[in-house]
Formats: C-alpha cells, sequence, structure tokens
C-alpha cells in the first residue's frame, strides 16, 4: 500500500481526514487497494502518524461516493459486486428510477431540472475528452439530482443506498479497463432523459430512462460472460 506518499502529502490546508480520504480514494482507484479488501484503520494510522478516530473520520466520505461499504465483523472494506448481487441491484433500479424520472417531470422545479440537464452536457464534454473521473463524478450527481428531483424521500433515500455502490463499482471497473461502456452514447442517453423531464412529459420521461437503464444492464452484465 502505497501510503508513505500519503504520509508526506498531510499538511493544513484542507482536514486531515478530507486528505486521508482523498488518499484513500486514489489508492483504490489505482488498484493498490482492490475491490474486496479491508480498510484496517489501526495500520492505516499508524502507518500514517495519525490517530485511529481521525482515520475513521475521513471513512464517510469513502461511504458516500460508494466506494467502500460498512459489513458486520469486518468494518469498511473496498466496495465488490458479485455478478448476481449487480444483477439484484439492477432489477430493483429498473423499476424504480423510472419511476423517479417520471415524478421529477411532475415535481422538479424548471431551475432544478436545468441543473440536471447541464450535468448531463457536462457527462458528455467529459466522455469527449475520455476523462473518467469527471464522467463518474457528473453520473453520480446526476442521478442523485434525478432521485431528489422525484420529491419522494423513501423512493431517493433507497435509490442512494442501493445505486452509490454500483456507480462506484462499475466506474472502478471501467477505470481497471479503460472503459467497456459507450460514454458519449451514456451521456447522450442522460441528456434525452433530462430533456423529457425539463419539458413536463411524464410518461415519456419513463419510458426514456426505463430503455436507457436497460440498454446499460444488459451492457454491463455483459462483462461477466466474458
Amino acid at each position: 500500500m502505497k501510503l508513505a506518499e500519503l504520509y508526506r502529502t498531510l499538511g493544513r490546508k484542507i482536514s486531515v481526514a478530507d486528505q486521508i480520504a482523498a488518499g484513500l480514494r486514489d489508492l483504490i482507484l489505482s488498484g493498490d487497494l482492490r475491490p474486496g479488501d479491508r480498510i484496517v484503520e489501526s495500520r492505516i494510522a499508524k502507518q500514517l502518524g495519525v490517530g485511529q478516530p481521525t482515520v475513521r473520520e475521513a471513512l464517510p466520505a469513502l461511504e458516500y461516493q460508494g466506494l467502500v461499504v460498512r459489513k458486520a465483523n469486518q468494518g469498511c472494506v473496498v466496495t465488490k459486486l458479485t455478478r448476481k448481487e449487480v444483477e439484484q441491484i439492477l432489477r430493483i433500479r429498473l423499476e424504480l428510477e423510472p419511476l423517479a424520472a417520471e415524478l421529477a417531470a411532475e415535481h422538479g422545479s424548471a431551475e432544478r431540472i436545468q441543473a440536471l440537464l447541464d450535468l448531463a452536457r457536462e457527462m458528455h464534454q467529459a466522455a469527449l475528452r475520455f476523462d473518467l473521473e469527471r464522467f463518474y463524478r457528473c453520473d453520480l450527481r446526476f442521478h442523485e439530482t434525478l432521485w431528489e428531483l422525484s420529491g419522494n424521500a423513501f423512493l431517493s433515500r433507497l435509490l442512494s443506498q442501493i445505486m452509490a455502490p454500483l456507480l462506484a463499482f462499475l466506474f472502478i471497473r471501467n477505470m481497471r479497463n479503460r472503459s467497456q461502456v459507450d460514454l458519449a452514447a451514456s451521456a447522450r442517453a442522460h441528456v434525452e432523459i433530462a430533456g423529457k423531464i425539463l419539458i413536463g412529459d411524464k410518461q415519456s420521461a419513463r419510458e426514456s430512462a426505463g430503455e436507457h437503464f436497460q440498454m446499460f444492464a444488459s451492457q454491463h452484465l455483459g462483462w461477466f460472460e466474458e
């Protein structure tokens, strides 16, 4: 683990916990920490020369991004999903996220929906530059915004809980394999969905979301067949 490099970067401009979170994120994306690896707080704290509570303070940011998950008797581990787990999550997504798109078209404000469209366009720019990290950040923010626009706090919370780890896992896999997904096509699909929501066409927004998410589900599951 390249924690020595992280140790040399610890400074005072941002909190130490935030720096540790950023460093651990880099270790995950570079492959030094692999899916399923445990984040051992005591070991990291000792190597960095900080208190264990400081390391513990850094982990919620990684949990929020879906990069790590907390498991009973294991603590935090780098997100790892089996084909069956991915399939189960995608099945739930195909039922619930099109509903979120429909509700967003019904309840979302024009200003917030425009922000959704702007995120989709930013995804497209990132795709053209093959900037995977920027694409992932915009993709996650797009979906978080979509869920919030539904106006249903329970739906938003459920989708966030199941989708953040999936999006992070797929992002990690894309980074490792230099992407097996047509990023530009994915971005255009997001632009289309946001556009349907913006004009308030509930049925069309739901159908467009369902169609595109089904296509992406087939692509992602296809990875496990290779």
